[in-house]
């Protein structure tokens, strides 16, 4: 656990706290050694901003257009907090605490645990968009832990205002990968209890998710340092995380490592070589030589030693994009397995089984696809479970970057190649892929000129970096994807028919969700994901969802999944609503009218099953008007629709 671990308090002494508040709303004296400081600090604050003990709070009724917003805007924060939130839920939910994250503003972002069951008060606050800030409610241990940028718990009357002495909360900050508070953990319920624990649990949950962030992060290799001797695990816990480039350039270093190395705050212009006396390409090979770790010594001579936190040279595609501020355009998708993934569709099962075997045999695999149907977590899932797993696994997506960019990510460059190129010149993605998987995503969007280039580099094994004439050896099983017809490119001379048929040893196709046979499966695996029991979801909202084109196929489904249990109110049932789907489907276009109406009159069926005949409840269930839903049923006598 981190060494920022400071607790408030080691008991509840509400004798003590009450004298405090004396001391310091009535006589005007600061109450030393009765609260802590931090907590004393916030009672300043509030004060001086003009506010009273005893004014009201009120938890503010929440927009769905705010929390969709707002939800959207920490997509990256959210993927990487859901499973510890729903494993520190499990832990305190029996207890009768409530958990929840929220951003560095102190605006909610996801809850768990026991809160149906609880007071209003704390019904009222434990609710996605609700603002918990400071300026909003006063003292509380989310807005100490956010400002003191370390653990902290706020019992009872150390609450600022008198309406929110209800609570006892146990929080802790979260770090992003360049050591900045960028969310808060927090441990509450409405009555005094046993919180030593739950400042730990709390901590150790943030402290989770740091980590996640961290190795979301995109970077040649992610390394956890710890002591010299002995042997760096994820047992030991140190914390200390650092992310170099391909090249060695220190990409970030969190908040631990910078304590441990003297390193400032703010952004890094450091390379490997300039912080420790080993050279980088050297200590990388002791590093895929040393299961256990290897040696590091810092300028000064001090000792340490570094373990892969994802495996050696995992270039980790940021899920979200850039912690803290607004990320780019990406969203869950289901986990990558670290073997061969278990599907409830016997074809998805055995078409993996073939481009496992496929891979395994040298061969060049094509991963076709629409957009969205997971398929960077499929090549993930074919690494892991394949020969190369204790390899690197690198991704580049051709259509993110201009051609000149493109050509120098993929291939390298030397210094003075092109305008804009490192000044020691870099190593690109494909050397960074020695020995593992090289996905390169979007190939149809790759320009011709590169495709002559990677060409060459698929027959030769070998690599030249632009502005230079040494080919360079490389190891690389290649790995390509496209959801564009390759064939009719060629036909259209926009990709090279030789490239073609060079990629595409193997061809494994991932079937759209409309077409899956496991939409259940999945939207289970999705609902889990977000802390929320797949019964939440019942059969009439399911065979409505069922119907549904997804388009955007499991990536959109991810999506509307956390925006319905974000928009829901806690542990009740979903809706149509929650989802975005305002109607059940009831005309089409001509020549499908008669399909559309038979999967509109299944889905009322099973509400109004659901609902034992009750039309205002099966109404609100899918989402209509119960007007809307007499006329639908009228017209399935005989009336028009």
């Amino acid at each position: 656990m981190s060494s920022n671990l400071a607790p408030t308090r080691l008991h509840y002494r509400p004798e003590a706290i009450w004298n405090a508040r004396h001391a310091f709303f009535e006589q005007g004296i600061s109450p030393e050694g009765l609260v802590h400081e931090a907590v004393l600090r916030s009672w300043r604050r509030c004060s001086d901003s003009g506010h009273a003990a005893d004014e009201p709070v009120d938890f503010q009724p929440v927009e769905r257009v705010h929390v969709a917003r707002l939800l959207e805007d920490h997509q990256a924060l959210l993927a990487a907090a859901q499973p510890e939130l729903v494993d520190l839920a499990s832990s305190v939910r029996d207890a009768g605490y409530a958990v929840m994250l929220t951003d560095r503003r102190g605006s909610v972002l996801a809850v768990d645990g026991a809160i149906a069951q609880r007071s209003t008060p704390l019904r009222l606050a434990f609710r996605p968009g609700v603002d918990l800030s400071e300026a909003a409610i006063g003292t509380t241990a989310m807005s100490v832990a956010i400002q003191e940028a370390q653990p902290a718990r706020v019992l009872g009357a150390e609450h600022f205002y008198t309406d929110t002495q209800i609570f006892h909360c146990s929080a802790a900050p979260v770090f992003d990968p360049h050591g900045d508070v960028v969310a808060v953990v927090d441990v509450s319920r409405d009555m005094p209890g046993q919180v030593d624990s739950t400042l730990w649990l709390a901590a150790r949950c943030a402290q989770r998710i740091e980590r996640r962030l961290f190795r979301t992060l995109r970077a040649g290799i992610h390394v956890e340092i710890d002591a010299g001797s002995g042997t760096c695990s994820e047992a030991a816990g140190s914390g200390a995380w650092l992310a170099f480039g391909p090249d060695g350039d220190l990409l970030a270093a969190n908040r631990a490592a910078r304590g441990l190395m003297g390193l400032p705050p703010g952004a890094l212009s450091l390379h490997f070589d300039e912080v420790f006396v080993e050279r980088f390409g050297t200590w990388m090979s002791a590093l895929r030589r040393m299961p256990s770790g290897a040696p590091l010594r810092l300028q000064d001579g001090v000792r340490l030693r570094a373990l892969p936190l994802d495996g050696i040279g995992v270039t980790a595609a940021p899920t979200r994009a850039t912690i803290g501020a607004r990320p780019e355009r990406a969203v869950p998708t289901l986990p990558a397995p670290s073997a061969t993934p278990e599907f409830g569709d016997a074809r998805l099962a055995r078409e993996f089984g073939r481009a496992l075997r496929a891979v395994a045999a040298g061969l060049p695999l094509l991963v076709s696809g629409e957009t969205g149907t997971g398929k960077e977590v499929a090549t993930r899932a074919l690494h892991a479970a394949g020969a190369r797993s204790n390899g690197p696994f690198v991704a580049l997506n051709c259509a993110a970057l201009p051609g000149e960019l493109l050509a120098g990510e993929l291939f390298g460059h030397v210094e003075g190649a092109f305008t804009g190129s490192r000044r020691s010149g870099a190593a690109g993605k494909i050397e960074a892929a020695h020995g593992g998987t090289l996905f390169l995503d979007e190939i149809g969007d790759m320009p011709l000129t590169l495709q002559v280039a990677l060409l060459r580099v698929l027959d030769g094994r070998e690599v030249v970096r632009l502005g230079c004439h040494r080919p360079r050896p490389v190891d690389v099983s290649v790995v390509c994807a496209t959801h564009r017809d390759l064939a009719q490119l060629v036909r259209q001379g926009l990709f090279r028919e030789d490239l073609m048929y060079r990629l595409c040893g193997h061809t494994l196709h991932l079937l759209p969700l409309r077409e899956r046979r496991d939409f259940d499966a999945v939207l289970d695996t999705l609902l889990q994901r977000c802390g929320a029991e797949p019964s939440r979801v019942g059969p009439a909202l399911r065979a409505v969802l069922r119907t549904r084109p997804w388009h955007g196929n499991v990536r959109q489904l991810a999506n509307a999944v956390q925006r319905a249990i974000a928009l829901a109110e806690p542990g009740a049932d979903l809706t149509l609503e929650d989802f975005g789907v305002s109607e059940v489907p009831c005309q089409a276009s001509a020549g499908g009218s008669g399909l559309m109406h038979m999967a509109a009159d299944q889905v009322i069926d099973a509400a109004m099953q659901q609902c034992e005949g009750n039309v205002t409840q099966a109404a609100r269930l899918l989402g209509i008007g119960r007007a809307t839903l007499y006329r639908k049923l009228a017209r399935r006598t005989g009336a028009a629709c």
